[in-house]
């Protein structure tokens, strides 16, 4: 008797995937839907995504992928929630990314994003906020989170779209 190697693609089941997608709709409608100048409905829209995200999150930890994601995630929702709702970045910061809105004054929501203006020195956890800046990015600032997040979300993909291969005995 021996053996035969085999590929196949396993059979990979995500618990509760559509509050995954139900955290992105809410977080898309947090940065991108008209929700008038007071930036509240957006604070409290963020917070409860990152809610979301974390059941699914849990529902999900034994897959190295989305325990990598979850600890970007957590790092990310630390910041936010330390600083009212919304992930802060400094002026110094949106320079680097050579995009700097006109129109974004210190301690208001930057249109079209997740992000507060804030000064350096009223950033609470600033090594966790969007602070990263990369001349090809085109998000204006990225987070250590953001980092763990799509080093997580490479090894999902690569868990739920890679073959694997197995060994089955011949007969």
């Amino acid at each position: 008797m021996g053996a035969r190697w085999h590929i196949y693609h396993p059979h990979v089941k995500l618990h509760l995937a559509p509050l995954a997608l139900a955290a992105l709709a809410i977080q898309l409608i947090a940065i991108f839907a008209p929700l008038g100048s007071d930036d509240l409905p957006r604070r409290i829209l963020l917070v409860l995504s990152y809610l979301t995200l974390v059941v699914f999150i849990a529902a999900n930890l034994r897959r190295p992928g989305i325990g990598v994601i979850g600890a970007g995630v957590w790092l990310n929702f630390l910041v936010i929630v330390a600083n009212g709702g919304l992930m802060p970045v400094t002026a110094e910061t949106l320079e680097k990314t050579g995009d700097v809105p006109e129109d974004a004054r210190v301690g208001e929501w930057i249109s079209g994003t997740k992000d507060v203006l804030r000064e350096r020195d009223d950033v609470r956890l600033y090594f966790l906020s969007d602070r990263l800046a990369y001349d090809v990015n085109p998000l204006r600032a990225f987070s250590i989170g953001d980092v763990f997040i799509l080093s997580g979300a490479v090894l999902l993909a690569g868990e739920l779209l890679l073959p694997r291969v197995k060994r089955v005995p011949t007969t």
